[in-house]
């Protein structure tokens, strides 16, 4: 049986933007960790949204609606679900690479919704049944991304025959808080005498951001700090950017969750 409080004494951040922390804070205050929310990033919706406009004019034509995160629904939703009067065609799946973004679709009614069992990225999406390449020829799909990040599902979807309407409808910023509010909360960890805290980091880009914008002392505390990702590229990133204590999780809040139920982190590679 596993203890009760498997995280008592241990301090933890999370780092994931507005709105979106809540589960894991409480999810580790129930593990008896000290958890605290600090969002490395601000989502806003993109200047320019006529391309998801015109996608929603049309969405009973696609095959499926590709959501890459769950803040691609959050922005898109109220546009995609307003042309509809149902609030979503029945025929059009939704898809997505992570539980948690396929929970917020489900949460919406989407009767269909399809995503990876285990891998959790762009490749895991690719190898489920429904995009076979067959499947795909000749058909269209609709991709709801942020700005940035890698076009591999896109072009691997032409590449198997289909069209392609993507459209970026958020943006990522750092967060104006973020570095001072992280400096205090590190401070804090060195007056009580604690070991360094973990950070959960569910972005690339929050670190990414987090470390080029730091002056190189808060870089260097931070690299001393464990961490957990939900996903091997984003571990990667980190070891890149200098840090040595690191694990991988399951994806999703979930998956974090899980792995912490019997966290160590001195077992960290």
């Amino acid at each position: 049986m596993l203890p009760q409080q498997p995280l008592s004494g241990k301090r933890f951040l999370v780092t994931r933007p507005e709105g979106q922390g809540d589960r894991l804070v409480e999810g580790i205050r129930k593990l008896g960790g000290r958890a605290q929310h600090i969002p490395f990033l601000v989502i806003k919706p993109a200047d320019d949204l006529s391309g998801l406009a015109k996608i929603a004019g049309q969405l009973d034509c696609y095959r499926a609606c590709i959501f890459i995160s769950a803040n691609a629904v959050n922005v898109a939703w109220p546009m995609l679900s307003a042309t509809h009067p149902n609030g979503w065609p029945n025929l059009v799946v939704a898809a997505t690479i992570g539980p948690g973004t396929a929970d917020v679709l489900k949460a919406h009614g989407i009767p269909q919704v399809v995503h990876p069992a285990s891998r959790f990225d762009s490749e895991g999406l690719l190898a489920e049944a429904f995009f076979q390449a067959d499947l795909c020829q000749g058909q269209a799909f609709a991709l709801i991304r942020g700005e940035g990040g890698r076009d591999f599902l896109a072009q691997s979807l032409r590449d198997r025959g289909a069209r392609v309407d993507e459209v970026a409808v958020y943006q990522r910023y750092l967060h104006p808080a973020a570095l001072q509010n992280l400096k205090t909360w590190l401070a804090e960890g060195e007056r009580d005498g604690a070991a360094p805290g973990t950070l959960l980091i569910s972005s690339s880009e929050s670190l990414q951001g987090i470390m080029s914008s730091g002056d190189a002392e808060l870089a260097a505390t931070l690299k001393h700090c464990p961490l957990l990702a939900p996903h091997p590229r984003i571990a990667e990133t980190a070891r890149q950017l200098g840090f040595s204590h690191v694990a991988v999780s399951d994806g999703g809040d979930a998956g974090m969750l899980r792995y912490l139920q019997t966290y160590n982190e001195d077992n960290l590679a």
